[in-house]
């Protein structure tokens, strides 16, 4: 594997902040809206403009093992919402609900994974951000965790990436192609099986097609499968190793986080806390480099812009602990820590929800409420030259 100079730069890293030379612009996360006034078993939050007026809405998946109504918060555009609604009628265990225009009509429709014995759902938008049940996908007895889109088999529609914990028993990962007009079925083609709780697409070896990328959840090894050239409708993928033989990840993401134009891959490990797998030249990834572990589980994992720079960094959710921004700085990571600390943090969203050009970030929380961080700029002044 080769590494070029600036990824051994980067994974150098010197993690407190930093700012030796120069004025650092670090956003802030210090002004909070509560999206509920109660605390339940919420799993995750995505943020996109669900009823077409131009302004950012969010939808939050709730339950994980019991079970609970997702609901929708349509925004002002000013950081404001209105009354929120249901998703659906239906209550349900639900770990993620992604949002992405699956039947290629212009608006936002819901991909909704369920753990069993709950389908996983796909909701369609009739453009004002009301949804209807317009199929289910993959088995109503998987142990289903979060679902990834993706369009795997180059068709020029979405696809569902669905990741099962299993445990350490055998089980599978499985990819349900979109039949058209975002309708799916339980004919799903299983391509791994590992026992996972996310699974990352990207073109890993740079060769035009998606791959998928398997962190094992449960003490085994991590997989990327490098997917073939296509003969036929269904993709064939090769399974290569990376990370420790024993990973315990709960979600990784994808990104260029060493400026080298290489997809890398940011990872939460309960054990190890969260950790950067730089890409190779060879389509592979090196050997994971710490960015940072805290006392207590990471639990969820979000990448984005945060500042405006044009740089990927990274944001952590904790069981109670204040979350934590990583932000890209140069060669270094520059890390804001932000929240009450409160509960267990179990998907992030990031957007500009009040449009004032400052990201903001949404958190699902389990023991807490949601809750909405609002995104502003501070610049850290350099510190006093020594006489």
């Amino acid at each position: 594997m080769h590494l070029s100079r600036s990824v051994a730069a980067l994974l150098a890293l010197s993690l407190p902040i930093h700012a030796a030379n120069a004025q650092l612009a670090l956003p802030q996360f210090d002004r909070v809206l509560l999206l509920e006034t109660s605390a339940e078993t919420s799993a995750n939050a995505s943020i996109g403009d669900v009823n077409g007026d131009g302004t950012p809405d969010i939808v939050l998946a709730k339950g994980r093992h019991w079970p609970l109504v997702d609901r929708v918060l349509l925004g002002n555009g000013k950081g404001g919402f209105a009354p929120a609604r249901d998703l659906g009628i239906a209550s349900d265990r639900s770990y993620a609900a992604r949002l992405v225009d699956l039947d290629r009509d212009g608006d936002l429709d819901v991909v909704l994974s369920n753990d069993r014995p709950d389908p996983s759902l796909v909701y369609l938008n009739d453009g004002t951000g009301h949804f209807t049940v317009g199929s289910s996908f993959g088995k109503a007895e998987w142990p289903t965790r979060n679902a990834s889109v993706a369009d795997v088999n180059g068709d020029s529609l979405p696809d569902i990436i669905v990741a099962n914990r299993y445990g350490k028993n055998p089980g599978g990962n499985y990819l349900c192609l979109n039949r058209g007009a975002g309708r799916f079925d339980d004919q799903c083609l299983r391509f791994s099986r590992e026992s996972a709780t996310t699974i990352t697409p990207a073109d890993e070896n740079r060769d035009g097609l998606v791959d998928l990328i398997v962190p094992h959840r449960d003490g085994g090894q991590s997989m990327v499968y490098l997917q073939h050239a296509r003969s036929g409708p269904e993709p064939g993928f090769t399974g290569v190793p990376f990370g420790p033989a024993d990973a315990a990840i709960r979600a990784s993401e994808s990104g260029d986080f060493t400026g080298d134009g290489l997809v890398d891959l940011v990872a939460i490990d309960e054990a190890n806390g969260l950790s950067l797998y730089a890409g190779t030249r060879d389509g592979v990834f090196a050997a994971g480099v710490s960015l940072g572990r805290e006392q207590t589980a990471p639990y969820a994992l979000a990448v984005g812009d945060l500042n405006a720079d044009g740089l990927t960094d990274i944001v952590v959710g904790y069981v109670e602990a204040e979350s934590a921004a990583y932000i890209r700085t140069g060669t270094i990571f520059a890390r804001v820590r932000f929240g009450d600390g409160r509960g267990t943090v179990y998907g992030l969203a990031i957007g500009d929800v009040d449009g004032d050009g400052h990201v903001d970030i949404a958190a699902g929380r389990s023991e807490a409420p949601n809750v909405l961080y609002f995104g502003a700029r501070r610049a850290l002044k350099p510190a006093p030259r020594r006489r």
